[in-house]
């Protein structure tokens, strides 16, 4: 792709034309009355078409070197785009060992998006995605999103619905939080049951999904669309990312929101109410997590989410409550003689946020649905975040108060201070954690 400044330096290097006017058009107004004018005077001779034509040809030479010699091409449109966390971690905790103290690279994700069919007369759009992560436990790049993305209905206008199909790894639409991305979420770390030591939602999986919205309502005056309803209708694996299938059954997931159909000076605009549901089997293990299905995916794995979110300035606020259904077994090592049981879990989080400064937009009032999610300048926020893997047992829930800040240099880099006070009742364990996160994005 040829950039802006690629093209004034090709400018700079092409000839001065071999065809001048005799007369501008100023000189001919201020003779008209004087002397008449001859047009065959003015006529181009056919050495000046070959002098034209051979400056064509030079600048067409100059600009083909160019792009062979210093810019990357592809035969399809592509767009790269990227985000690295440099992070660091300070934890203290009581009842074991001091945690390490130290410098990492958390995460850095590499991304290529682009369409492999432009449809310019409905805008029926076949697009890819291509990401790439390496995070600070694996140390090195593995495949993130993998999909491809068809639009069935056409999307040129903005005030009509949207209808895509979307085929491979990809996020899966339970929740909120764990579908908002790395410079969307204001916190450095995943709510507990979204990530690794709850039910692992923010991860990806392998499947298909359908997605869309109905009952636009579109603001012309500041190219404001938001859909009064919002739905996403999925079919995984359920064996998470980069992992293949490990039984016979499918993972059917969905999630719809409901957002305020109005304009962009409503007090209410970036208000949503949101509802979610996970049915799917997985593979029954016992207590210790030893396995004794061989792949027949016999156990029940269910999650039941709602959510509300009032993403606006400066006030805003986020929730969600969650619960899940899980088989155990609880004696047996066959399918025959299986005795299982039914651990039930819940989870919830809330964050309330502030936000003062100015937004990094190129133009503030010409924004969609999504500009809402990257805040201004300063934002201060707290959030509280509860998860029970097992509401029969006591004490053994796990909680987590933290107080952040971030600061926004541009639209997707930040500086975000997390004070971390964890209660660790499964364990004991009381702990506080800071963490300094640097995040940028291009």
């Amino acid at each position: 792709m040829i950039s802006n400044a690629d093209l004034q330096a090709a400018r700079k290097q092409i000839p001065e034309p071999s065809v001048k006017p005799e007369k501008t058009e100023s000189v001919v107004q201020e003779n008209a009355g004087t002397a008449e004018v001859d047009e065959d005077s003015q006529a181009a001779t056919k050495r000046d078409l070959q002098g034209l034509t051979s400056d064509v040809a030079v600048l067409r030479d100059q600009l083909t070197r160019q792009l062979d010699s210093n810019i990357a091409n592809t035969a399809r449109s592509l767009t790269i785009g990227g985000t690295l966390q440099n992070r660091y971690t300070a934890v203290t905790s009581t009842n074991q060992p001091t945690s390490p103290n130290g410098f990492t690279v958390n995460a850095a994700i590499l991304s290529f998006s682009g369409a492999l069919k432009k449809d310019y007369e409905e805008g029926r759009n076949l697009t890819y995605a291509l990401s790439l992560i390496s995070t600070a436990a694996t140390n090195t790049f593995q495949p993130y999103d993998a999909y491809l993305q068809y639009a069935i209905f056409p999307s040129l206008d903005i005030e009509k619905p949207n209808f895509n199909i979307t085929f491979g790894q990809q996020a899966i639409p339970f929740g909120l939080e764990p579908q908002v991305g790395e410079d969307k979420k204001p916190a450095a770390v995943y709510a507990i049951f979204a990530g690794a030591n709850g039910w692992n939602l923010a991860q990806r999986d392998l499947g298909v999904q359908l997605k869309g919205d109905l009952f636009p309502f579109v603001d012309l005056a500041y190219t404001y669309r938001v859909p009064l309803i919002q739905y996403q209708l999925g079919i995984f694996n359920g064996s998470n990312w980069n992992t293949a299938e490990t039984n016979k059954s499918k993972d059917v997931v969905g999630r719809i929101v409901l957002n305020a159909p109005v304009d962009y000076n409503s007090d209410f605009r970036g208000l949503s109410i949101g509802s979610s549901f996970y049915s799917g089997e997985k593979d029954l293990a016992q207590s210790n997590g030893t396995l004794i299905t061989g792949g027949s995916g016999k156990g029940t794995r269910n999650r039941y989410g709602a959510d509300i979110a009032y993403v606006a300035s400066p006030f805003g606020f986020t929730a969600e409550y969650a619960v899940g259904d899980d088989d155990r077994v609880i004696s047996g090592t066959t399918i025959a003689n299986a005795v299982k049981s039914t651990i039930k879990s819940k989870a919830y989080t809330a964050t309330l946020f502030y936000e003062w400064g100015e937004q990094f937009l190129n133009q503030v009032r010409n924004q969609s649905r999504l500009d809402d999610w990257w805040p201004k300048t300063y934002q201060p926020f707290i959030r509280y975040d509860y998860f029970d893997p097992d509401t029969s047992v006591a004490n053994n829930e796990s909680s987590v108060l933290t107080y952040g800040f971030n600061f926004f240099f541009a639209q997707t880099t930040k500086l975000q201070l997390n004070y971390n006070v964890s209660n660790l009742k499964n364990t004991n364990v009381k702990q506080s954690q800071f963490i300094a996160q640097f995040q940028f994005g291009f």
